[in-house]
């Protein structure tokens, strides 16, 4: 289930961070609980090793097993069946994943190939970022019908729904500048 049978006969030490992570939740497995909780089970990995943990997270759940996963990582959030934000001990915010974002976050349109001016003359809150501008809508609606509109604006573009981050920030009121949240 975790993975780890070609490295049976290896020493400990010889193991990644991801595959000693691994072993720990094999441990928690052979104990056959109902419900496991993993608090911070990815922290101090590297992109590999979080991701061969969350894939055996998933095996978990999909087995029928209870997890509840504590994490900083609102990107492991995203995946969740539901979440909870807890913002100084207490419940800030809960719901799955699609109805936290729909609740706190809009959609965004990332404009590529087309000038200030042009993104302006929509009228709507929009960002410069790079090479494009990231212009801020409800929701998809809301973005469909502005790029049928005004197709000749929208010749390169992605619409992206809020991230589990943006979720946080606006949940807990923080901002992001300079790299420090407010």
């Amino acid at each position: 289930l975790v993975g780890m049978s070609e490295y049976k006969k290896h020493s400990p030490h010889r193991l990644s961070g991801g595959q000693k992570q691994r072993v720990a939740i094999a441990g928690i497995i052979a104990l056959d609980p109902d419900v496991i909780i993993f608090d911070e089970s990815t922290a101090m990995l590297d992109p590999i090793g979080r991701a061969e943990v969350m894939e055996t997270i998933k095996k978990l759940a999909a087995r029928g097993t209870t997890v509840i996963l504590i994490t900083h990582y609102m990107e492991e959030a995203a995946d969740a069946d539901y979440v909870v934000i807890l913002e100084h001990g207490r419940i800030a915010a809960e719901g799955t994943p699609l109805e936290l974002k729909n609740r706190f976050t809009g959609d965004y349109i990332t404009i590529y190939n087309a000038t200030e001016e042009k993104v302006k003359s929509l009228g709507k809150p929009y960002k410069k970022i790079r090479d494009a501008y990231r212009v801020e809508v409800k929701d998809t609606v809301e973005a469909k019908e502005l790029i049928v509109s005004r197709p000749e604006i929208f010749t390169d573009f992605e619409i992206t729904k809020g991230k589990m981050d943006d979720v946080f920030l606006a949940v807990t009121g923080k901002e992001l500048q300079g790299g420090d949240a407010k």
